[in-house]
């Protein structure tokens, strides 16, 4: 075995370990963002109010009854590592799927770039930790994929049987992972019929029924949530999105959309440009284009989320596009097969390492920034029993699936779609002061309780910094 062939196999085993020791280090905290909150306090709900909260939503169910399971399996609580674990469990399937089956089909050096751009790629370690069901639609999204080409090279019972069943783990996981299994499907046929493989059409045709047999239950569901999102997010529906949100899928895509880092976004999109330039040199001199394929459906799906956010009503994010991100990872790798000059590749490389170490760095900083510490020191200096916590609206107020004991309470009406479960409705906060023997009023800095209801006596107690937020908490006085 020659030197390329040894490194080349060290790589192909090191890499899916490499991702649990990297990815893994979001996964031990158990710091929550907002989103990673409402996950959060949904499988602390009991089953029938969790289901209920998704319908009215715009969610599906079944990310959140399996992570539920989960949840309890590994004893419940505020151990909220358990649910990030969840995510990272996803996360490793899909690079084991690099590794094995992405080995089988494009061979070993595609495998080893695949799983190399997949573990550098920034927006992968942003979601390898996040309490959501991206990780998860982006493992089955990619299974998918590589079915539909396996079964365009070889069908058999067991493969369509696996298509179809990732197909209705795809569409349940989130509405636009919903969409882009269709262009997949759509893409797939095409296919199928450009290559006048004529023969396999019944199975596929019979699997898409049973994809969206099994999903019928839920469809009229998603009509629902879409009409109500269009009849009462009126925000979303009067800033309509423009030229600036493209903008703002690539700070996600190559950075993160919050904290984005700019040298990270251009760097990211000029190695995008470059991969995708050489992926196309290697699919012409290869005669195969499914890495295309693949990059088409991401990008379809990406088109139609836009195109419904410039006419309709703001409503797509580039996350939202995640689940198709290995099928970019194989361009990547593509790419890279094609890149032959050893300078090249290690200015490839020297890019990737720079973009992943910026990301990675500031992603731990957010995960390990002292905030949760802060406001738990103000829990146990501050806060009894018979205490309140009120705030002025849900994002305020997201901390409280630390404390599902504590009363916590939202200035006027808790929306059915909120998920924390501690959470009451006040309309008089002099009366809960009267009643309580004392209430903490946490806002966002800039915000205070005078914005709510004048006339209303407070100090500042404490103010700290927890990932994205800057906090105010206020004793209210007598």
């Amino acid at each position: 075995m020659n030197d390329k062939k040894k490194w080349e196999k060290w790589f192909w085993h090191a890499l899916p370990v490499a991702a649990v020791f990297l990815w893994g280090a979001f996964c031990i905290t158990d710091q929550l963002w907002y989103d990673e909150a409402f996950s959060a306090g949904l499988v602390m709900q009991p089953w029938k109010k969790m289901i209920y909260i998704t319908a009215v939503d715009d969610h599906s169910p079944f990310y959140y009854v399996l992570l539920k399971l989960f949840y309890h399996l590994c004893g419940g609580g505020t151990h909220f590592k358990i649910l990030k674990l969840f995510s990272l469990l996803f996360m490793i399937g899909y690079m084991l799927l690099g590794k094995y089956y992405v080995n089988r089909l494009f061979g070993r050096e595609i495998s080893v770039w695949f799983m190399l751009f997949s573990l550098f790629m920034p927006i992968m370690s942003v979601q390898a930790g996040n309490v959501r069901m991206y990780s998860m639609a982006l493992f089955f999204m990619t299974f998918a994929g590589l079915l539909a080409y396996d079964i365009y090279r070889e069908e058999s019972r067991l493969k369509w049987i696996l298509f179809a069943l990732s197909g209705i783990c795809i569409v349940y996981c989130h509405t636009f992972a919903m969409i882009q299994a269709v262009w997949l499907y759509l893409i797939f046929m095409a296919a199928l019929i450009r290559s006048r493989q004529f023969h396999k059409l019944k199975r596929f045709f019979l699997s898409s029924a049973v994809v969206s047999f099994a999903f019928s239950p839920w469809l009229a569901v998603t009509f629902k949530q879409m009409q109500l999102r269009m009849r009462y997010d009126t925000g979303s529906a009067e800033e309509l999105a423009g030229i600036g949100a493209l903008a703002d899928y690539c700070r996600e895509w190559f950075s993160a959309v919050e904290t984005p880092i700019s040298l990270v976004v251009c760097l990211g999109m000029g190695l995008a440009a470059v991969m995708a330039a050489a992926a196309v040199l290697w699919m012409l001199r290869e005669k195969s284009f499914v890495p295309a394929l693949g990059a088409a459906a991401f990008g379809l799906t990406t088109l139609t989320g836009f195109l419904i956010s410039v006419f309709v009503n703001n409503c797509f994010l580039g996350r939202y596009a995640f689940p198709g991100f290995g099928f970019i990872m194989l361009v990547y790798a593509a790419g890279m097969c094609r890149i032959r000059k050893v300078w090249a590749r290690v200015c490839v490389l020297a890019v990737a390492l720079i973009c992943f170490a910026l990301q990675y760095r500031s992603e731990l900083s957010l995960e390990y920034d002292g905030g949760l510490e802060a406001y738990e020191s103000f829990f146990a200096e501050y806060v009894e029993e018979g205490d309140a916590l009120i705030g002025p609206h849900g994002h305020a107020v997201f901390l409280s699936v630390y404390h599902p004991e504590q009363a916590y309470y939202l200035s006027g009406y808790v929306p059915v779609d909120l998920s924390f479960p501690n959470l009451e409705s006040c309309y008089d906060i002099g009366q809960l002061v009267r009643e309580r023997d004392a209430v903490w009023y946490i806002a966002f800095a800039g915000d205070s309780p005078a914005d709510v209801e004048e006339g209303v006596l407070f100090e500042e107690t404490v103010s700290f910094h927890y990932m994205y937020y800057d906090f105010v908490i206020y004793r209210m006085l007598r």
